[in-house]
């Protein structure tokens, strides 16, 4: 018969012989805090409680198009940076992240000069 020993950093419950010297910890855990099992779920809890929470009617249409809105802002922010002191902008390729300086005015280079690809319209006109 084993006897039954409560874990002193999550309170479960485990067979005292099963208990283990956790670098980490400096205590004698059960094998779940051992492994690594109670932390990953403790974080598990902790991304749940910080999902933000929906207004009723949210779908899975409203998650795409959510996403969709985000991914759009950061490619126009990401993108192109002003240079002070000229009116050029400073441009970053999206296929290969190459940067490169961009002439909005005259619209120079029309390709990247790394890979090639076509150079994105400038919608932010605060750059210019």
């Amino acid at each position: 018969m084993s006897i039954k020993v409560p874990c002193k950093n999550c309170g479960v419950l485990a067979p005292a012989e099963d208990f283990k010297l956790h670098h980490k910890y400096r205590l004698m855990v059960c094998p779940n805090c051992y492994t690594g099992k109670t932390e990953q779920l403790k974080q598990k809890a902790a991304a749940q409680e910080k999902a933000p929470t929906r207004p009723p009617g949210w779908d899975k249409e409203d998650e795409y198009l959510e996403r969709l809105s985000v991914m759009r802002r950061q490619e126009n922010q990401s993108q192109f940076s002003k240079i002070s002191g000229t009116d050029l902008v400073k441009c970053a390729c999206s296929n290969c992240k190459y940067a490169f300086k961009y002439d909005p005015s005259k619209k120079q280079p029309k390709t990247c000069p790394y890979c090639d690809a076509p150079v994105p319209k400038l919608r932010t006109y605060n750059l210019v």
